[in-house]
C-alpha cells in the first residue's frame, strides 16, 4: 500500500481577517460603531447649549399649527435639515433630558462611523485610485476622528451631518454617467448647503468634477449625449428638491424664494449673516465657545489688533458684504493677506477635542494641539515629498479641491476650529494613506542614507517654530456673554 506523503501545511485564515480583508468597510463600520458608541457612553448626557439647544426647540416649529408640515419651519438663520432629523429623533425619545441627549449622542455615532470607515475612505480611493484602504486605515482614521472631536458627539449642530453630506455628494458624484447617483449627488448636495451655507462652493465643484469626468472617458466608451443630459438634469433635480423646503419656507414667512439660510437678515434687524460674520471676523482672529454648568453662554475671542484698526475705518465700522471685503484685500493687502493666514492657522490649531469649553479657557490641551500640528505636517509632507506624492499614484485633485472649496468663506470669520473640518479630515487622510516611502536610503549609501531623514527633521523644525511665532502671539483672550 502507498502511503501518500502529507501536503504542506498551508496558513490558516482567521475568518474573521478574511472578512476584514475582502469587505474592510462592512467590518470597520460595525467596529467604528462599537467603539465610537463606548466613548458616547463613558461621555454620558451633555446639556446642550447655544446653537445645540437652539437647533433642538426648532424641531418643534413642524408642528406649530398642531399638525406637521414642512412649511411650518420658518427660522431666518437655520436651515431645515437638521431640525428636521431632530424631529425624527424626538419621536424615538420620552421627553426626558437623558433620552434626548442619548438620541443626539446616537445620531453622531452613526454620523462619526459612517465618516471613519466608509465615507471618507471612499472619497480617498476615488481620488487615489491606487491606493486601496484596507481594515487598519480605516479605524485608525476613526480614532482620530474620536481623539480630536469626540466632544461633539453630544451635541446636535450641522457640522458632522453637513462632513457627512459633502462626502456623501462627492462619492456619489463620482459616477456621473449613473442617473440614480447623481440624484443623490444633487440631494446630497442641496442638504449639505441647507445645514453649512459654507460649502456652497461645493456645488460648481460638482458640475466641474462632472465635466472632467466625461473629459477622462474621451477615446473610450462612455454614456450616449441623452444620458448624459439626464444626468445633468437628475442632478439639478436633486438639489432643487433638498432645496425646495427652504424656499418655501422662505416665500412664505419673508416673500422671498432663496434656498441659501441666513442669507438675509432677521425679522427686526438690518444685518445679514454675511455682514455679521464679516465685521466680526474683523477683529477676532479665533472664536471658542467657553460655556458654563448652569448654561450661561459666554464666548472666547481672540482679538486681532490689526484688522479692528481696519474695520473702524469702514463705514458704520461694518463689513457688509463680500465685494467690500475683496476690496479690502486688494487696497490694504499687507494688512488683511497676513490677517487670513493668521484665521487659517487658528482654525487648524485644535486646542480643544469639544466645540464647548466647559471649563476654564486656558489655551487648551497642549497635546492635543501638538497631536493636531504633527498629522498637518506629515499631510504636507505627503503633498510636497516627491517620492511620497509619487506614491500615492495617479490624483484626481479635483475631489481633494472640491472638498477644501468648503473652507474658503469660513477663513474670513472669527474662525472655530469646526469650520475648517474638511480640511482637517484630508490631512488624516494624506497621513494615514498607505504608500508611504521608506525616508531612509540604503545601506551603501553610508551617511548620506540618512539625508532625507535629516531634510525632514529640518523642516519639522522651521514648521514648529514659525508656528510658534504666530501661536505665541495669539495668548490674550477675552471671556464675555455671547
Amino acid at each position: 500500500m502507498v502511503i501518500a506523503a502529507p501536503s504542506e501545511a498551508q496558513p490558516r485564515r482567521l475568518p474573521a481577517l478574511a472578512v476584514g480583508r475582502s469587505h474592510p468597510a462592512i467590518v470597520a463600520l460595525g467596529i467604528s460603531f462599537v467603539v465610537v458608541l463606548a466613548v458616547g457612553l463613558i461621555q454620558g448626557p451633555r446639556p446642550f447649549y447655544a446653537d445645540a439647544q437652539g437647533y433642538w426647540e426648532l424641531a418643534s416649529s413642524f408642528t406649530d399649527t398642531g399638525h406637521f408640515s414642512l412649511l411650518n419651519y420658518g427660522d431666518p438663520l437655520r436651515g431645515y435639515s437638521l431640525p428636521l432629523a431632530i424631529y425624527v429623533l424626538k419621536l424615538f425619545t420620552n421627553g426626558t433630558f437623558e433620552s434626548e441627549s442619548d438620541a443626539a449622542t446616537l445620531f453622531n455615532i452613526v454620523l462619526f462611523s459612517l465618516i471613519g470607515a466608509v465615507l471618507t475612505p471612499r472619497l480617498a480611493e476615488i481620488a487615489w485610485p491606487q491606493r486601496r484602504w484596507g481594515l487598519l486605515p480605516r479605524l485608525a482614521l476613526t480614532v482620530l476622528l474620536l481623539v480630536f472631536w469626540s466632544g461633539d458627539l453630544s451635541y446636535p449642530l450641522t457640522d458632522f451631518p453637513g462632513l457627512t453630506m459633502a462626502l456623501v455628494a462627492l462619492v456619489a458624484i463620482s459616477r456621473s454617467d449613473r442617473l440614480g447617483w447623481m440624484l443623490l449627488a444633487g440631494i446630497a448636495a442641496g442638504l449639505a448647503i441647507n445645514l453649512r451655507p459654507a460649502y456652497l462652493p461645493l456645488i460648481p465643484m460638482l458640475f466641474v468634477i462632472v465635466a472632467l469626468n466625461w473629459l477622462d472617458q474621451r477615446g473610450s466608451d462612455h454614456a450616449s449625449s441623452l444620458r448624459r443630459a439626464l444626468c445633468v438634469s437628475l442632478l439639478i433635480a436633486g438639489l432643487v428638491l433638498a432645496s425646495l423646503p427652504q424656499s418655501l419656507s422662505e416665500h412664505r414667512y419673508f416673500g422671498t424664494w432663496d434656498p441659501i439660510p441666513g442669507s438675509r437678515s432677521a425679522p427686526g434687524s438690518t444685518q445679514t449673516l454675511t455682514e455679521e460674520v464679516l465685521t466680526k471676523g474683523m477683529s477676532a482672529q479665533r472664536w471658542d465657545s467657553f460655556e458654563r454648568p448652569a448654561g450661561v453662554a459666554n464666548a472666547i475671542a481672540y482679538p486681532d489688533p490689526a484688522g479692528k484698526r481696519l474695520l473702524e475705518q469702514q463705514p458704520e465700522q461694518k463689513i457688509k458684504t463680500w465685494t467690500q471685503y475683496f476690496g479690502l484685500i486688494v487696497s490694504h493687502p499687507t494688512i488683511m493677506i497676513p490677517m487670513l493666514v493668521r484665521r487659517l492657522v487658528n482654525g487648524l490649531d485644535t486646542r480643544y477635542s469639544t466645540i464647548y469649553v466647559e471649563h476654564s479657557p486656558d489655551g487648551g490641551l497642549i497635546w492635543l494641539r501638538v497631536g493636531g500640528w504633527a498629522l498637518v505636517f506629515l499631510a504636507l509632507v505627503r503633498l510636497l515629498w516627491p517620492a511620497a506624492r509619487r506614491r500615492l499614484g495617479h490624483a484626481r485633485w479635483r475631489y481633494p479641491l472640491a472638498l477644501t472649496f468648503c473652507c474658503l468663506s469660513p477663513i474670513a470669520s472669527a474662525i472655530e476650529a469646526r469650520y475648517m473640518l474638511p480640511v482637517v479630515l484630508l490631512s488624516y487622510v494624506l497621513t494615514l494613506a498607505p504608500g508611504w516611502p521608506n525616508p531612509i536610503g540604503p545601506a551603501e549609501a553610508g551617511w548620506r542614507r540618512f539625508r532625507v531623514v535629516g531634510l525632514l527633521a529640518l523642516a519639522a523644525l522651521v514648521f514648529g517654530v514659525v508656528l510658534w511665532h504666530m501661536l505665541s502671539a495669539v495668548h490674550s483672550y477675552t471671556v464675555y456673554p455671547a
